[in-house]
């Protein structure tokens, strides 16, 4: 088996790089480069994102680890001694939110005996999942800790041991059962099996922020930004506080009161709207009542208004508590035509067929009982149903 020596390793900081080209082979519209050395991190191996760069000045699309090789997709073809290179912003992001992984799953298993039972770096953000609940106080304290590692800039070391000599360490999780591992070590703290790029010293990463937690299957999972991340998350956060306390005219200090007395405002108001709207519709359907046509003892209201389907039904009930009302009310607001039809309940007219007809019509969707019915459709023909109940009803 061809072997690809994995630099960045060796070198995390390592951005270019001369190697031989062991093979090529051409697949579909793309290319399959395996090389002697590699800078490139293989796409979500150990959990972390691929790298960033190029072959020759070909960008690499793709860098998938298959057994011992590491596996370069290019759309071009490249031979013989070739140059890599790969974006170095990319890869030093990812030393931090890896590094800032170490740590922040060190200070809740330190903390609280929590394990980090699964991890995943994205291009921007970054999950790990604990095996425990966590409190607000609980991921605070655990915050603290890890950057206080951060400020005291301890080094970042990777060596290669036996299983067996592995064992012996102080590891923070039982390691994968093979003939050698990789530990990283992070000075007096932490020493875990992991293959991923490492920052040199933890005060590199810069900070370590929780952004969220929720309950994820018996455990936690949290979410966190570190280092240029999570200063940007803040500028960002930051820049939003500024603003809202402009609209509010109020210090960023006051918001969350200024929040809450607006609510409540809000919920009042909203009270106060249903109050003045049920009053409205009571008048309405007063209204409606002395507006209707007479025949044969019944009372038909056939009318197109500008409420919603809920003012509708509202409407439509209050005039039916009264004996031997047909009510059909349509309107149409925001491109969708409401039909409501309603009787009361000392008649026995098929207004289910009438409805029906109508429904189709509107291309409505909806139903109820033969006392009352409802619908929305898109279809903007509420005159059309109303003619349509009038010809039934009245003719």
């Amino acid at each position: 088996m061809i072997t690809s020596e994995k630099k960045f390793q060796e070198n995390s900081y390592l951005a270019e790089l001369e190697a031989e080209v062991i093979s090529c082979i051409k697949k579909e519209d793309y290319f399959e480069v395996v090389l002697d050395k590699t800078i490139f991190y293989p796409h979500m191996s150990g959990g972390q994102p691929k790298d960033e760069g190029t072959i020759n000045n070909i960008k690499v699309f793709d860098v998938q680890e298959l057994g011992d090789e590491i596996i370069h997709k290019l759309k071009e073809p490249v031979s013989g001694k070739v140059h890599l290179s790969i974006d170095f912003s990319t890869r030093f992001d990812y030393m931090q939110q890896h590094t800032g992984q170490h740590i922040l799953s060190y200070a809740f298993a330190e903390l609280f005996g929590g394990n980090t039972v699964g991890f995943h770096l994205s291009d921007n953000y970054t999950t790990i999942d604990l095996d425990i609940a966590l409190t607000d106080e609980m991921t605070e304290q655990a915050e603290q800790l890890s950057n206080k590692i951060i400020y005291e800039n301890k080094a970042v070391t990777a060596s290669t041991y036996a299983y067996e000599d592995a064992l012996k360490l102080n590891l923070r999780k039982a390691p994968i059962d093979l003939d050698f591992l990789r530990i990283v070590s992070i000075e007096n703290y932490d020493e875990c099996a992991c293959g991923g790029t490492h920052v040199k010293h933890t005060g590199e990463i810069g900070i370590i922020k929780v952004t969220k937690t929720e309950k994820y299957k018996n455990g936690t999972r949290v979410e966190f930004l570190c280092g240029k991340r999570a200063l940007n998350d803040y500028i960002a956060k930051n820049k939003n506080i500024f603003d809202l306390s402009a609209i509010l005219t109020c210090r960023t200090d006051m918001l969350l009161d200024n929040f809450e007395k607006i609510l409540n405002e809000n919920k009042k108001m909203k009270k106060d709207t249903a109050n003045l709207n049920s009053q409205i519709n009571d008048y309405k359907s007063e209204e409606f009542k002395c507006n209707a046509v007479v025949k044969e003892s019944i009372n038909y209201i056939f009318l197109k208004s500008d409420n919603d389907v809920k003012d509708l039904r509202f409407i439509c009930s209050k005039v039916i508590e009264d004996e031997s009302f047909v009510v059909v009310l349509v309107s149409e607001i925001d491109n969708v035509c409401n039909l409501v039809i309603g009787q009361s309940k000392n008649l026995t007219l098929d207004i289910k067929s009438i409805f029906e007809q109508c429904k189709s019509i509107i291309n409505g969707r909806g139903g109820g009982s033969n006392y009352l019915l409802q619908c929305s459709g898109d279809s903007l023909k509420g005159e059309e149903c109303l003619e349509l109940a009038r010809n039934i009803l009245l003719s």
